[in-house]
């Protein structure tokens, strides 16, 4: 069956059987909870440095040039993190790289707080982007490989909701703690929950299809029946994945193979998840908003709050509907919400509550569809075999395009003001043709069918 460019409520695979009645075990909620830490710590740390911004710029006279840089030192870390990590891969097994993670979210967290200098924090903020890339990959991965398939879609997109409550404590600890100018316990609170997840990763089990990868089909049946309410559906799953290994390539030249075309839509989604201006709203709501006189000077605050309440409430709000409704209905409202908000903000830059209103409402559109969806997208539609390198190479151009985002948006906004918004606007109307023409549905089949489906072409 060939991808359709017209209409996208057709484009889905076909040939699947039915998974709506397979059971669920309660573990497998408990397990996505603990992963999906992976998901808070990403988002806290993100979120955290746009309320320790204002004290440190007290406190260090920092720049516009030196504000871009700390903030975007995380996602330049997370680079060098994304490659070792997705070599480490074959070999080692996505708990464990989370480990490793889970250990420097830790230390990189109290690094961060005890910095003593503008460059030490450079470099701990450098340290701790090795935590969110391995995080944000291998939090995914992980995710989507132990999750059943009528849920897939829920239990991944409950990555994106813990990274958007992540953001949101983030904006809540940085109010609390502005005002005493204390950054360091802005930027040191995220290892708490740092523990909470390295506790969790060691207590729980292997991914199933990374241990059939290696050879080792009994343990991954034990980790399968444990999961999937009985040893015949476990049974049965191991059964497709095994008959999926044997069709699929491996390595690197795969991704320009059998894995090309997944690989080129997902290019194309990283490039409009970037440039359609969501980080500019996470880091610097309180410098975008500093100068709307009508909202006197908690502006920025207001726009915060506004920017963490509507991820969370929008992300929750997809995650019960983000399998039955689907993820090119949720891409394209999501992509249509987003332009209409940002040409309000570029007509209407200094609007006070109007203003802040179309914050929440651009925010709120990209929570309900390209902030979930995009990072369900992304494991699921690459092979097994070249899983781990795919999603390497997609979170490496995600992190690549962020931290360029990140450093030239205040330089940006600094020389033309809300035009920058009008430039995200049509991007996003871009987005939602690409979307509505070439992105094919996924909802409801397991990842061997998606598998099977790009291989006919």
């Amino acid at each position: 069956m060939s991808v359709s460019a017209t209409d996208s409520t057709s484009r889905s695979l076909p040939g699947a059987r039915d998974h709506a009645s397979e059971p669920i075990p309660g573990k497998v909620y408990l397990i996505a909870v603990l992963a999906g830490f992976s998901g808070l710590l990403y988002g806290y740390d993100s979120g955290a440095i746009s309320g320790a911004l204002p004290p440190l710029t007290a406190d260090f006279g920092l720049s516009a040039q030196q504000q871009g840089l700390i903030t975007s030192l995380l996602l330049w870390g997370a680079l060098p993190a994304i490659v070792g990590a997705t070599l480490a891969a074959r070999r080692y097994d996505r708990r464990h790289i989370l480990i490793v993670g889970a250990i420097i979210f830790v230390v990189g967290s109290l690094a961060n707080a005890f910095a003593p200098s503008p460059e030490f924090l450079m470099g701990a903020r450098f340290f701790l982007g090795f935590a969110v890339g391995i995080a944000n990959m291998f939090g995914l991965i992980y995710l989507s490989e132990l999750a059943p398939t009528r849920i897939r879609g829920m239990l991944t997109g409950m990555y994106q909701l813990t990274v958007n409550v992540g953001i949101l404590c983030a904006y809540i600890v940085g109010d609390l703690f502005q005002d005493a100018g204390s950054w360091e316990w802005i930027l040191g609170v995220g290892a708490i929950p740092a523990v909470v997840f390295l506790i969790g990763m060691v207590l729980a089990p292997a991914s199933p299809r990374w241990l059939m990868m290696r050879g080792r089909d009994q343990e991954a049946l034990r980790v399968l029946g444990s999961l999937r309410g009985g040893s015949d559906y476990a049974e049965r799953e191991a059964a497709e994945i095994r008959e999926s290994l044997e069709r699929q390539k491996s390595g690197f030249s795969a991704l320009f193979s059998t894995a090309r075309r997944p690989m080129l839509v997902l290019a194309v989604l990283t490039f409009f998840q970037v440039f359609t201006g969501i980080n500019a709203v996470v880091y610097y709501a309180p410098i975008i908003f500093e100068d709307v006189q009508s909202m006197g000077a908690n502006a920025g605050m207001i726009a915060n709050y506004g920017v963490g309440i509507a991820l969370v409430v929008s992300t929750a709000v997809a995650l019960p509907i983000i399998d039955r409704l689907g993820r090119v209905k949720l891409l394209a409202i999501s992509m249509a919400g987003q332009a209409i908000a940002m040409v309000v903000l570029w007509l209407l830059p200094d609007a006070g509550a109007v203003t802040i209103a179309a914050v929440f409402v651009y925010t709120f559109a990209f929570g309900i569809g390209l902030g979930p969806v995009f990072w369900l997208y992304v494991p699921e539609v690459l092979p097994l075999q070249v899983r781990a390198i795919g999603v390497g190479v997609i979170t490496f151009l995600q992190y690549t395009l962020n931290a360029i985002f990140a450093a030239a948006f205040p330089v940006a906004l600094e020389r033309w003001g809300a035009t920058v918004f009008l430039v995200f606007a049509l991007l996003s109307i871009v987005a939602f043709v690409y979307v509505i023409r070439r992105v094919p549905e996924t909802s409801g089949r397991s990842l061997e069918e998606i598998e099977a489906f790009w291989r006919k072409g």
